[in-house]
């Protein structure tokens, strides 16, 4: 497991961030154990220009995908729902990847067993 640059990312300067680009993907590119990548999205701010960078790279290496909108438990149930609708939706046509996504709270406990889950199904395809 790798915890990749968060949102500190978007306050680094450019040059630091290209330098960044190209160790990760580099990195994803070149990791065979690789199974699939979990990316955390805060579900107030999904799908930024990162994480869809993220995405296209994993599209284009039929890398699985399992999107986790955190700090669910700031949003009211409908609003969080609608949310996760909204970013299913938009990622339908991303074809030949599999991406699913889930509502996720570190801090209610919501969705730890469906992230558990997937991290060992993946671990049972690498064995």
């Amino acid at each position: 497991m790798v915890d990749l640059p968060g949102y500190g990312f978007a306050k680094a300067p450019l040059a630091i961030k290209r330098q960044w680009q190209q160790t990760l993907e580099g990195y994803l590119h070149t990791r065979r154990s690789l199974r699939g990548l979990v990316l955390m999205m805060d579900i107030r701010h999904p799908l930024t220009e990162f994480d869809q960078q993220l995405l296209n790279w994993c599209q284009s290496y039929q890398m699985p995908v399992h999107i986790l909108l955190t700090k669910a438990d700031k949003l009211s149930y409908g609003k969080a729902s609608t949310t996760l609708q909204q970013v299913t939706r938009h990622l339908e046509n991303s074809s030949g990847t599999i991406i699913t996504v889930q509502l996720f709270s570190a801090l209610k406990w919501l969705g730890v067993e469906t992230v558990h889950d997937y991290l060992n199904h993946w671990l049972e395809l690498g064995t």
